[in-house]
């Protein structure tokens, strides 16, 4: 955690100046505002390889606590459901099951990869659960070496990738996932975090919180106000920058946010010297080489952003846009063109920079 701002890092957004409600402003709350500050209840853990990080303005009954006993509870629901390094958790123990036979899943598991497929149709499957062997393949997986892969290698993997290969029944006792081919491996780690910072927020609303910002790593939820009795702001990461500077603010308006970035996990050749992101194109088999770094995306709920964010980033900013405008999408992209990065909003988007220009939402 920085200092200065009170700025969380967290894959690309920040939880900017979460008990100041602004990364412009460094001076402190005065008056009824500072007492609020002081009864916010502010807690941090790790789940999912990252951290979370939940704030509830005027307090959580139970305080730390009990607030970091339900954020460790959602999570932990959803890490037992879709983990591929816990060889406990469903989805890894489907991934070790080398046979074409039925096997049950919980519904929680099958309503995760239903939204998952729903998504990636949206996007023409350039977000892909099925990547899991892509993912080994390069060494990006649990203990797997990180390589360029031979033309063969890649061929057999890229045979294993696709939303045919795997089937998701329903049946009146429990939902049931079917390999079609032996070797077929899912992989959610896409949407996982928008999952973990959508059940929190859920929790919440239950419970009757007002006013909260949950953020897991690059999945961001929020409602109603910060300490001070303003909107939210959260800032984008500049990915040009080794320390997390801000590159734009911008106000959720009770919405979910995520973004996914090419430029924090990669690794280089030793022979060619080049760069290989984790971020793989399931239709080439290959890391995206275009010079998007960073997709941010705005909708109900972060398993919907945390899904979408990761394709579009892999068809890159021109597309991207091109998409987001014929769907009415809240989308930024951030580029590295000419030597310094260039920021870039749809349409659907500028509602929610508005705010932090001194405009309405």
């Amino acid at each position: 955690m920085v200092n200065a701002g009170r700025r969380w890092l967290c894959g690309g957004l920040i939880a900017c100046c979460v008990l100041l409600g602004g990364c412009e402003d460094a001076a402190g709350p005065k008056g009824a505002s500072a007492n609020k500050a002081a009864e916010a209840t502010m807690v941090r853990g790790r789940t999912m390889g990252t951290f979370y990080s939940i704030t509830v303005p005027g307090g959580f009954p139970g305080g730390e606590e009990a607030l970091k006993k339900l954020a460790d509870e959602k999570l932990n629901t959803i890490v037992s459901a879709i983990s591929t390094f816990d060889p406990k958790a469903e989805l890894a123990r489907f991934n070790a099951h080398d046979d074409v036979t039925p096997f049950p899943i919980s519904p929680l598991l099958a309503g995760l990869i239903e939204e998952s497929l729903h998504q990636s149709k949206r996007i023409d499957g350039a977000m892909d659960i099925t990547i899991g062997p892509l993912v080994n393949l390069w060494g990006f997986g649990k203990d797997h070496p990180r390589k360029v892969p031979g033309d063969y290698e890649l061929d057999a993997a890229r045979r294993l990738v696709g939303a045919d290969k795997f089937e998701l029944r329903h049946t009146p006792n429990e939902p049931l996932l079917v390999k079609r081919e032996r070797g077929v491996k899912l992989d959610l780690a896409t949407i996982g975090e928008g999952a973990g910072a959508d059940a929190i927020a859920a929790a919440l609303d239950r419970l009757g919180v007002r006013d909260y910002l949950v953020s897991v790593a690059g999945a961001s939820r929020s409602r109603g106000h910060n300490p001070r009795g303003e909107l939210w702001k959260i800032g984008i990461e500049d990915p040009t920058t080794p320390d997390g500077h801000v590159f734009t603010t911008i106000c959720p308006l009770d919405q979910a946010v995520s973004t996914a970035g090419s430029y924090r996990n990669f690794f280089i050749d030793e022979k060619t010297g080049r760069h290989y992101s984790h971020i793989i194109d399931p239709h080439t088999g290959r890391p995206v080489e275009h010079q998007t770094l960073s997709v941010t995306v705005v909708d109900r709920a972060a398993l919907v952003t945390d899904a979408l964010d990761t394709g579009l980033l892999v068809w890159g900013a021109d597309k991207a846009h091109a998409w987001a405008e014929r769907h009415d999408m809240a989308i930024y992209t951030i580029e590295y063109r000419d030597g310094r990065p260039h920021g870039r909003a749809s349409r659907a988007f500028n509602q929610y920079q508005r705010c932090t220009q001194g405009g309405n939402p």
